[in-house]
């Protein structure tokens, strides 16, 4: 028994004691501004703004990008793209489950998965952060038209803007 509670001490000094320890160099948070025209219809978001739910855009794992602009109706993501570098990307109908732009307005639905009609182009021009960071912040351009799963019904996105603010 006396070695038992000794054993529990001991582990628990230890799981206070890397909890304390935390990352002495963390990656940093910003705020983000995105904003687009879906069908001409202005939307934008800031991080931390009202009825914004997010407002992020960033590389993380290496390579993997991924765009949240949503409040508590609408919501446009691009999901998982490879992103290595600054540059231009595509997305198309090909897309997956892993890697996919969407537009959600209410009820009605968007996306390049499963649409081969779907296209979309994003251009990543600053990158903040080293490539060692877990998640690294973006800033750049989108636009691309996306198309309904029966392929009847698409949204414009245009004018498609990601800043960096803080």
């Amino acid at each position: 028994m006396k070695n038992n509670l000794l054993k529990t001490i001991v582990l628990f000094g230890a799981a206070i004691f890397i909890s304390s320890c935390g990352d002495d160099n963390p990656t940093p948070t910003y705020k983000q501004h995105i904003s687009l025209q879906a069908d001409g219809v202005a939307f934008s978001v800031t991080t931390d703004g009202v009825d914004v739910e997010e407002a992020d855009a960033h590389i993380r794992d290496g390579n993997k990008f991924q765009l949240d602009a949503t409040t508590s109706t609408k919501d446009f993501s691009i999901n998982n793209k490879n992103v290595p570098n600054t540059g231009n990307y595509v997305m198309n109908g090909s897309g997956t489950v892993f890697d996919f732009a969407q537009w959600e307005d209410g009820p009605a639905l968007f996306s390049s998965l499963g649409s081969p009609k779907s296209h979309f182009t994003f251009n990543i021009s600053n990158i903040a952060g080293s490539p060692s960071d877990y998640v690294r912040y973006v800033e750049g351009t989108f636009s691309g038209v996306l198309y309904n799963n029966t392929q009847t019904d698409s949204v414009i996105i245009t004018n498609g803007q990601i800043h960096i603010i803080d």
